[in-house]
């Protein structure tokens, strides 16, 4: 990935980047992670975003990104520069997001997936950032206009930012100028400090859910993976998924099954969804059976072969069709504070063997405490965490 980078003089980050899209993105390190008071960077956004128009967020746990598109850069990188030069925080605007905020949360407050999310962070997390809906509300409606406007004058700052154009490489000295001219007066400001990734904690969590659909939620800690177990990763990932939904097929039962990487608190888990009609105890005896194979047995050379090639095709596909090459850096600019490129870690799914995927297996499935959800009928009975842990040979 061909890049050129500079430095404003008030700190803030800028990164030119040779790509067939056209893409303008600042990414600011804040979050609903490590924002001073639950909430305050919500509002502050709903309270931007009710002002500048043309671009589209990205909102995640440590940081938050804008982008505009087109070939047009100039009006890109005046889109994106009025996040800081055209937000006005007073109490028309500050009132209208709160509305906002309180009306969107109280919509989806009764859905079952948003409340096993919620249960999902309560229980994984020693952490005090999920609060209940009712508390969150009252926090957003506490804050002051001049707390809003301290928040945006902290963490909205040039050593707080990361700009990232994509483009062709003959642009770079005309849009080198437009970005001087347009950011260099914005404050400098400090660099906020990075999330400490010791908060997972696993556990377990039982929701009531009437009806005959049964939720499962399992999760493990993935912080610990570096960028090099990325590959393995991949193709343990597709190898698990396809078996998990075969060993259910062959249970003769019809499942919804769901597993990703899920980002919270800034850090990672890789969370597995069940949802089926069917007994909870015998869908975690199928998801245990599953992780159990991989974590214990070498796939054979055919699955393998197979489980190479829907692993590198998802990504290459995902790759190829993404627009959003400026967002894909100024995310690892801020996240891991250095750039790679994305091809290099699927080129080299190719040379995964089966004993690194069961490697990556016993890392992720049985390092740590498991996080258990389960949304059942009430008179359902479910295992415990302790039977779940000795199912999977956890001690």
């Amino acid at each position: 990935m061909e890049k050129k980078s500079f430095s404003l003089s008030n700190g803030m980050s800028v990164v030119f980047v040779n790509a067939k899209d056209s893409s303008v993105c600042l990414s600011v390190n804040v979050g609903h992670v490590n924002e001073p008071r639950t909430g305050l960077a919500n509002l502050f956004e709903k309270t931007l975003l009710m002002q500048v128009k043309g671009i589209e967020p990205v909102f995640g746990g440590t940081m938050t990104a804008y982008k505009a598109y087109g070939d047009d850069f100039a009006d890109a990188l005046e889109k994106v520069a009025q996040v800081f030069t055209a937000t006005v925080v007073n109490e028309e605007f500050v009132q209208k997001a709160k509305d906002e905020i309180r009306k969107s949360t109280l919509d989806s407050a009764p859905m079952i997936m948003r409340r096993m999310k919620l249960e999902y962070k309560h229980v994984a997390f020693s952490s005090d950032k999920v609060v209940s809906t009712e508390e969150y509300l009252r926090r957003i409606d506490s804050y002051s206009v001049e707390d809003v406007r301290a928040f945006a004058n902290t963490y909205y700052t040039g050593k707080n930012a990361v700009l990232v154009i994509a483009g062709n490489r003959s642009e770079f000295d005309r849009i080198k100028a437009m970005v001087k001219d347009l950011f260099s007066a914005i404050p400098a400001g400090k660099v906020l400090e990075k999330v400490k990734g010791d908060i997972y904690t696993g556990g377990f969590g039982r929701l009531d859910c009437s009806g005959e659909i049964v939720r499962l939620m399992f999760g493990f800690d993935v912080n610990h993976l570096t960028i090099d177990d990325s590959p393995a990763a991949n193709v343990m990932m597709t190898m698990f998924w396809r078996r998990l939904e075969r060993a259910l097929a062959e249970a003769g039962i019809d499942a919804q099954v769901e597993f990703k990487i899920a980002g919270y608190y800034g850090l990672r888990t890789m969370r597995a969804l069940i949802v089926a009609t069917a007994e909870a105890k015998q869908l975690t005896e199928i998801f245990a059976a599953a992780v159990n194979r991989i974590c214990d047995e070498d796939a054979t050379d055919e699955r393998m072969e197979r489980s190479r090639t829907a692993a590198m095709q998802e990504k290459l596909d995902k790759y190829e069709k993404a627009d959003d090459t400026a967002l894909e850096v100024a995310w690892q600019m801020i996240g891991r504070g250095h750039m790679y490129d994305p091809s290099d870690r699927i080129m080299n799914i190719g040379r995964v063997d089966a004993e690194a995927v069961r490697d990556i297996a016993g890392l992720v499935f049985r390092r740590s405490v498991p996080t258990y959800i389960v949304a059942v009928d009430p008179a359902a009975e479910v295992y415990s965490l302790d039977e779940l842990k000795e199912m999977l040979s956890i001690i």
